[in-house]
């Protein structure tokens, strides 16, 4: 209680530590000047310096801590980037990271991509949508998180819980997209790779897209509408050809090498815009409305790409 009655006295100081007490922030003068102040009670000397910048925020946050979010919330506060950090926990234990930038006044968190403005929204009003957030992609990170488990995933490397999708391998000349949504029942599927596998694959994944089963593990119903064997997490990536032909990196700009020669024998992958520079540096490559014509780089079989 003592500390709570602290923080109603200097309403713009912040925790970072109850045992031992520490806080960060900034005290008013009775001249009205406001003055940067760090406490740190394991020590035998406060640090002291002359605030510069302070967000119109600070006091707001405080508040909001003090009378509904509760400071057992705050998990810590960085004062070199004045971003303070929540921990929020949703109705299926999964533990979510809430943070409060008091440098760029915005709210940000590992749920959303997007960061949202303190202007016209308070700290509990943006937890509650979060809260809300978090039980409507509840059944999505189950499916995701067994697919992580149980799959070989490529992509993205470190998934974070906006990210509703995974590219795992199929394959060592194809990978398939899983797409996951709230608006829908079952995942979307999309396998990439050269057209004589990727088109018999795509086929099945439509004709059986409705009878994934909530009862069955994510391999069980992605083998079931693929009618094939996936490969574990063991598998070995390397055996997976998946770099661009052009500039040999997995991934440019998050986009993938997606782009399969035809020839099944190459089946090299390229990323379309490294394809579209190649082509369009070739005299002999034709162009019709945005559509290129040309030969592929590895095994100068035909090949063709949009060009926007």
């Amino acid at each position: 209680m003592e500390h709570v009655e602290f923080y109603k006295r200097f309403p713009l100081l912040v925790p970072e530590t109850l045992d031992p007490f520490k806080a960060d922030g900034y005290i008013e003068t009775p001249e009205g000047e406001r003055v940067r102040i760090t406490i740190d009670a394991s020590s035998t000397h406060g640090t002291y310096c002359v605030d510069i910048k302070i967000s119109q925020f600070y006091g707001q946050i405080v508040k909001e801590c003090d009378e509904k979010v509760g400071w057992d919330r705050v998990e810590s506060f960085d004062k070199k980037t004045q971003i303070m950090t929540l921990k929020l926990k949703d109705a299926s234990g999964r533990d979510h990271s809430v943070y409060v930038d008091l440098a760029s006044n915005v709210f940000s968190s590992n749920v959303e991509e997007h960061s949202v403005s303190m202007e016209g929204t308070k700290l509990t009003r943006y937890l509650e949508t979060l809260e809300q957030r978090c039980e409507q992609l509840a059944e999505c990170w189950d499916l995701l998180d067994d697919v992580d488990s149980t799959l070989c995933v490529l992509q993205p490397q470190h998934p974070k819980r906006h990210e509703l999708w995974r590219r795992i391998a199929v394959t060592d000349l194809a990978t398939a997209l899983i797409d996951v949504s709230p608006d829908r029942s079952y995942p979307k599927i999309i396998v990439y790779g050269p057209r004589s596998i990727s088109d018999t694959f795509n086929a099945k994944a439509k004709a059986a897209r409705t009878k994934w089963s909530t009862s069955k593990s994510a391999r069980q119903n992605i083998e079931t509408i693929l009618q094939c064997t996936l490969p574990s997490t063991s598998f070995d990536q390397k055996d997976i050809k998946l770099e661009c032909g052009v500039c040999f990196a997995f991934t440019s700009e998050h986009e993938t090498a997606d782009q399969i020669c035809a020839n099944d024998v190459c089946a090299q992958p390229f990323h379309r815009k490294c394809l579209v520079q190649w082509l369009a540096s070739k005299e002999d490559t034709r162009q019709s409305f945005a559509t290129l014509f040309g030969k592929c780089p590895y095994c100068s079989g035909n090949i063709t790409v949009a060009s926007s």
